[in-house]
């Protein structure tokens, strides 16, 4: 998970990313804990609308400092620990709702502080995008595009069904590079963890200092 600026296509700029978990592992590792079946993100929304948010006082991992760098393996950690003497049905509705609305206030106030830099830069193509799977949660849509409203950005996002689509990702990413005649041979290696912007610092791990 990480807050890019898209400067131009292959040429992107990193403003923060987290420094362990990634926020879909997030949600996908919290609905294993309460039983749900991958992919867990739709189901564990289900779960959170018939439960209390305010039932379980979960962490918000380095929420005032770091910039827009994120961290959800403290997140994760507190779910497990709360998911092991869980035994109601009920206890997973609040504890599925309580995850939903602590990412809901790290996503917001990360995300504002990610704009904010955007706009220190000097930048006047106020759009916000926002894609991958996460992209599909209602909730989550509801917050960046109010936060959108008050920052002066257009929140824009892909069609629900092909929000966890990576084949459209990567298609459509092919697509603008053969419009740009951009090609190539195929003759690199795979690279798991290519990064989008290969000037960033590496961070990664509990020992990063922010």
């Amino acid at each position: 998970s990480q807050f890019l600026r898209v400067n131009e296509l292959n040429d992107y700029t990193r403003l923060g990313t987290t420094i362990d978990d990634a926020l879909g592992e997030a949600f996908d590792k919290t609905a294993k804990l309460l039983d749900i079946e991958f992919p867990g993100g739709p189901k564990l929304e289900e779960f959170a609308k018939k439960g209390n948010p305010n039932r379980f006082d979960l962490p918000l991992p380095i929420i005032n400092k770091g910039g827009c760098n994120m961290s959800f393996a403290g997140l994760k950690t507190a779910v497990l620990k709360i998911a092991k003497n869980i035994k109601e049905e009920d206890d997973k509705y609040d504890l599925a709702a309580s995850f939903q609305r602590t990412i809901e206030k790290i996503i917001y106030k990360k995300s504002k502080v990610a704009l904010e830099q955007y706009k220190k830069i000097g930048n006047t193509n106020n759009k916000f995008v926002i894609a991958g799977g996460v992209a599909a949660n209602t909730n989550i849509r509801n917050i960046l595009t109010k936060l959108c409203e008050e920052e002066k950005f257009d929140a824009i996002f892909p069609p629900i069904e092909f929000c966890g689509d990576n084949a459209a990702m990567i298609a459509i990413a092919g697509l603008e590079k053969f419009k740009l005649k951009q090609f190539n041979n195929l003759d690199f290696p795979a690279k798991p963890r290519w990064a989008l912007d290969e000037n960033a610092i590496f961070l990664k791990g509990a020992g990063v200092k922010l």
